[in-house]
């Protein structure tokens, strides 16, 4: 299994234009959140605009709007509920995230369908959390027109690739993302978290037990989403956002017992300026 290594990124996160505007560094869309999972939304979010998304939209229901407009000003919000509005948020974005937080109900499997349909290849839709229990609960099949990436933790995975836990290993995680989709991109958050993308699997070594809270994984779906909006579909680019991740948590690790993924998000522009220079 390759290692991948901080050299990508440098590879990746490159400075800025000095002639930009927000157009040129992508549109987000999270689709997320519920009643009883706001925290994910929030987070998730925070990460795509603090990696440097242009624009970023969150799809949630309305009650949690104001809380994302006081912690987020610099998103936008829609009502997932509202099909049409749904639809057009789809149709305008770069990339779409569809799960943190958002519960398996009727409603939520109806979002997912959206997402999975109603993408194309221009885009990128990224699977975590409830969008990739509901796949499992309906056994749909993983399809997309979009460029595909699945971010499950090992629980998650065994739904849906049917392997116990102890039974992912490489082999068998590279055989069943073949079987559901074999244009598909995995991310298999464990310790030492996995990549799986055609014929290369690959793996970082980073990453800590104070790590393991609420949300950590919501935060990786929010830079992930930045980075690709910025910098492209490649497995790179994915690679990158989850190296870049745990590289900030091992950072505060070193001071805190326990992680907090807001303060990962806290520090993301300083990395990512730290990493864009070139030697």
């Amino acid at each position: 299994m390759e290692k991948i290594n901080k050299s990508v990124l440098n590879q990746v996160i490159t400075p800025r234009n000095p002639e930009s505007y927000k157009g040129n560094y992508g549109k987000v869309l999270i689709i997320s959140g519920s009643t009883h999972f706001g925290g994910a939304t929030i987070l998730c979010s925070s990460a795509a605009v603090n990696t440097g998304s242009g624009l970023v939209t969150v799809a949630t229901i309305p009650e949690k709007f104001t809380a994302i407009n006081v912690k987020i000003p610099e998103a936008m919000t829609i009502d997932y509920q509202n099909k049409k509005a749904l639809t057009e948020a789809i149709k305008n974005s770069d990339v779409i995230a569809v799960g943190p937080g958002l519960g398996t109900s009727s409603i939520a499997k109806g979002v997912v369908k959206a997402a999975l349909t109603q993408t194309n290849n221009k885009q990128t839709l990224i699977l975590d959390a409830s969008a990739i229990t509901i796949i499992a609960q309906e056994n749909w099949p993983l399809e997309s027109k979009a460029n595909l990436i699945l971010t499950p933790h090992q629980g998650e995975w065994q739904r849906l690739s049917g392997l116990d836990i102890a039974e992912q290993n490489p082999k068998s995680n590279a055989q069943s993302l073949q079987q559901l989709n074999p244009e598909a991109l995995l991310v298999l958050k464990k310790h030492h978290s996995e990549v799986y993308y055609h014929e290369t699997t690959a793996q970082i070594e980073a990453g800590n037990p104070g790590m393991a809270t609420g949300g950590m994984g919501d935060t990786l779906t929010g830079i992930i989403a930045g980075f690709i909006a910025q910098f492209g579909f490649s497995f790179q680019t994915v690679s990158a956002g989850l190296l870049l991740h745990s590289t900030i948590a091992d950072k505060l690790n070193k001071d805190n017992y326990v992680v907090l993924p807001s303060k990962v998000i806290e520090k993301l522009p300083k990395y990512m300026a730290k990493y864009s220079y070139k030697d």
